[in-house]
């Protein structure tokens, strides 16, 4: 049996990524998890208390096993140097018709609080980004007989995955949406960028955990590749956006449905890491102010503002339109059903 199947309790090697700001509606996740794979709770920024919520109104859904998403970086921070970054993002903000940016930020983490979580809601299967979490979490979580999946961008993010006790590790290719999962970004301060067939095939032939491929995957030919390379499975976002149970809104649905392949660029303008999102103008217009951008989290708790309110507003040019190199082949909605039978295909090697 695939180990990657045996390990996490799931009948179908699909992993519906986790995707953090509202995404991963219970609905979402349920359907994916009803429907055999792996369905993710994007709980990166979410507080104790609300990652409470979605886990009962996903267990009312489903009794299917769950994974849920953190990041492995704590989210404490605070600035008040601010002055020339909040001069540009306040042009934005009167375009909008919300309130101009103030002196100060202070971003709170919730970590070891969503943790305690996990363990009284008996999720079994936690996975991270953007790091490794720290060995007492790690035993912590270990105790409780928790699946632990890190993602990497490369061998050695893979490596410290597995000398950690990571049981799954996710090969990150540069084509994937979202934020890249690179470790340190001083290092590589536009992400880790291997393609993901020579990322898998480096992982698969230098750590013993199971490898999962992400980025840009979209089609049952590319699962059954990378399957056929030594992957012991898939995970997919920017399909799973334009679930009709997913949490995207009306107009970032419509810019991934128009957005052509070369539609995509690996920004920090939102966040303050390096993540893959559509081209808009809020991208084009704070990259050329030459005004340097904040670190994550700060960037990202300045810009907040301005993308919920796109959002509201149904104006695509000011949010930020996750989305990977995929996203020029995905045309319309659909259920998940429909996009993990098509994923699956006529079946072969792809499900045991």
């Amino acid at each position: 049996m695939n180990s990657f199947l045996e390990k996490v309790n799931v009948e179908i090697p699909i992993i519906q990524a986790g995707m953090a700001g509202g995404i991963t509606t219970p609905e979402l996740v349920a359907a994916v998890a009803n429907k055999g794979a792996l369905g993710t709770i994007g709980a990166g920024y979410m507080s104790g208390d609300a990652l409470r919520n979605q886990i009962k109104q996903v267990k009312e859904l489903t009794d299917k096993p769950i994974a849920v998403n953190l990041f492995a970086v704590s989210l404490d921070a605070s600035s008040t140097n601010l002055g020339d970054m909040q001069r540009v993002l306040d042009n934005f903000r009167r375009e909008l018709g919300i309130e101009q940016g103030g002196e100060a930020v202070k971003v709170h983490d919730y970590l070891e609080e969503k943790v305690e979580v996990l363990i009284d809601e008996e999720i079994a299967v936690v996975s991270t980004a953007f790091g490794v979490l720290s060995s007492d979490l790690i035993e912590l979580l270990k105790n409780n007989h928790v699946k632990l999946i890190g993602m990497a961008t490369n061998l050695d993010e893979a490596m410290q995955l597995e000398q950690a006790g990571y049981d799954v590790v996710v090969a990150q290719g540069y084509g994937a949406g979202g934020h890249r999962g690179t470790f340190d970004v001083a290092e590589y301060p536009d992400g880790s960028d291997i393609g993901l067939f020579v990322l898998v095939q480096s992982l698969v032939e230098n750590i013993s955990v199971p490898v999962i491929a992400a980025g840009g995957i979209h089609t049952s030919d590319q699962t059954a590749a990378l399957l056929k390379m030594g992957a012991s499975g898939v995970q997919l976002g920017t399909r799973f956006l334009v679930a009709k149970e997913a949490g995207t809104n009306k107009s970032y649905r419509e810019a991934l449905l128009q957005a052509k392949t070369e539609d995509t660029v690996v920004t920090k303008v939102f966040s303050g890491r390096p993540a893959r999102a559509i081209i808009n103008r809020f991208v084009g217009e704070v990259e050329s102010s030459g005004i340097d951008l904040l670190t994550f989290p700060i960037q990202n708790e300045l810009t907040k503002d301005i993308r919920a309110a796109g959002k509201q507003l149904g104006a695509a040019d000011f949010q930020s339109l996750w989305a990977g190199q995929g996203v020029g082949a995905i045309k319309k909605e659909e259920t998940v059903e429909e996009i993990i039978d098509d994923l699956v295909g006529d079946g072969g090697d792809f499900v045991d």
